[in-house]
């Protein structure tokens, strides 16, 4: 017969755990073995269940305060764009304005179109008529 392996996902392996340690406690008192053998997996199954909850509740929150940092930042952005929007159109704006606050320098200038390097290449297809046979 085959190993069987411990459940993969977290809230798995605590149902089996804990149905495990039931089961060989059971199992030792029926044997008649000694029960302070099973003392180091009985305590660490007490720390595991302490240990688990307090994750998934430290999970939950660390995804609710993603969720409230991005819920801020959405509003923050929101905010800033309308005055960003403000400083770029008012006619005293230097550029040297814009770089200070971090919001776009415009290319006044133009950037010229650099020299294509290469010719353009084209394929002429000339379209083919049907063909009829005569006999």
């Amino acid at each position: 017969m085959t190993e069987r392996r411990f459940p993969r996902p977290d809230s798995h392996f605590a149902a089996y755990m804990s149905n495990y340690y039931a089961a060989a406690e059971k199992f030792w008192s029926v044997q008649g073995f000694e029960e302070s053998e099973l003392k180091p997996l009985k305590e660490a199954l007490s720390v595991w269940g302490a240990a688990f909850p307090a994750h998934v509740r430290a999970q939950a929150a660390a995804e609710a305060a993603r969720q409230s940092k991005d819920a801020a930042r959405r509003t923050l952005e929101a905010e800033a764009r309308p005055i960003t929007s403000f400083i770029q159109g008012f006619p005293k704006t230097t550029d040297a304005d814009r770089a200070t606050i971090g919001i776009t320098v415009r290319d006044s200038s133009g950037t010229p179109t650099p020299i294509p390097t290469t010719r353009p290449q084209t394929l002429v297809r000339v379209g083919g008529g049907s063909r009829t046979r005569c006999a």
